[in-house]
C-alpha cells in the first residue's frame, strides 16, 4: 500500500485497469446469458410451433374422421332403405328404385375405401362388418323382391279381381303356401288367373322350385335387417371411441415453457417461485 502511496500515478492506471477488465467481463458474461437465454427462446418457439402443428393436424384428422364415416353411415343406411323399398313398389318403380340402390352401393363401397386410409384397424373392420350386412340385405331384395311383387299382384286379384279372378287367385295362393305341393299343380293354378301377367305367374313358378314358402322369405329378410342394425350400433360404438365422444375432444396446445427465464434467474440467483 505504501508504494501505492508513493506512486499514485501508477495506482490510478491498475484501478482503471481493473475497471476496464471487470466492464469487459461483465460484458462478455452478459453477453453469453443473453446468447443462452436467445437460444432457449428459439428452443421455446420451435417447441411451441411444433405442439401447435401436432394439434391442427389431430384436429384435421378428427373432422375427416368425422365426417367420413358420417358419410359412410348415412350411404350404407340408404342401401339398406332402398332395397327394403324393392319388396313394396311396382314392377314399374322397380328399375329406378334399382338405380338408386346401385348408387348408394357405390357411395358406401368409396367411403369404406376411405375409411380404410385413415381410421384404426378396429374402426375398419367395423365399417367391413357393416358392409357385409347390407349387401346381405341389398342381395336378398335382388333376389327376392321380385318374388314378392309378383306375390302382391297375386293377392289383389284374390281380392279386387271378379269372382271368376278372385276364385282363381285364391287356389293358387293355396297352392304356393303347399311348399311340399306339386309343382306341375302350381303353375297350372298361376296359369288359371285372370289378369296375372306372364311375368308374375313365370316368377311365382319359379319360385315355387325352390319350395320355400312366402313366410320364411320374410323371416329371412327380417333377420337379414336386424343383423345390418345390430352391425352398425357395434360401427357407432367403434366410432365414438375412436373420436373420443365421451370427452372432451378440442385439441389444445400446452404452454409455452419458459425455460430461458428459470435459467437466467438461476443464474442471477432468482428462485422460480419468486418470478
Amino acid at each position: 500500500m505504501r508504494y501505492f502511496e508513493e506512486n499514485p500515478e501508477i495506482f490510478a492506471a491498475l484501478v482503471a485497469a481493473i475497471a476496464i477488465l471487470g466492464g469487459l467481463l461483465g460484458s462478455i458474461i452478459g453477453a453469453k446469458i443473453q446468447a443462452n437465454g436467445g437460444r432457449d427462446q428459439a428452443a421455446a418457439a420451435r417447441e411451441a410451433a411444433t405442439i401447435a402443428a401436432e394439434a391442427q393436424r389431430v384436429a384435421a384428422l378428427w373432422t375427416v374422421r368425422q365426417i367420413q364415416i358420417a358419410e359412410f353411415i348415412h350411404s350404407a343406411r340408404e342401401l339398406v332403405r332402398l332395397s327394403a323399398l324393392l319388396y313394396r313398389i311396382s314392377d314399374d318403380d322397380a328399375e329406378a328404385a334399382r338405380d338408386r340402390r346401385n348408387a348408394a352401393y357405390q357411395e358406401m363401397s368409396l367411403r369404406s375405401a376411405e375409411i380404410r386410409l385413415i381410421a384404426p384397424k378396429d374402426v375398419v373392420s367395423a365399417v367391413f362388418a357393416t358392409v357385409g350386412a347390407a349387401m346381405a340385405v341389398s342381395d336378398h331384395a335382388q333376389q327376392y323382391s321380385p318374388v314378392f311383387r309378383a306375390r302382391h299382384a297375386l293377392t289383389d286379384l284374390a281380392i279386387t279381381g271378379d269372382d271368376t279372378s278372385v276364385d282363381a287367385a285364391r287356389r293358387a295362393l293355396r297352392a304356393l303356401d303347399e311348399v311340399s305341393g306339386d309343382i306341375f299343380d302350381v303353375d297350372e293354378a298361376l296359369q288359371a288367373v285372370p289378369g296375372l301377367s306372364n311375368r308374375h305367374i313365370s316368377i311365382l313358378a319359379l319360385h315355387s322350385v325352390e319350395r320355400t314358402s312366402q313366410e320364411a322369405l320374410r323371416q329371412k329378410m327380417d333377420e337379414v335387417e336386424l343383423v345390418f342394425v345390430r352391425v352398425l350400433e357395434k360401427l357407432v360404438d367403434a366410432a365414438r371411441g375412436m373420436l373420443k365422444s365421451e370427452d372432451d375432444v378440442a385439441p389444445t396446445v400446452p404452454a409455452q415453457r419458459r425455460r430461458w427465464w428459470r435459467r437466467a434467474a438461476r443464474r442471477w440467483g432468482v428462485t422460480a417461485a419468486s418470478s
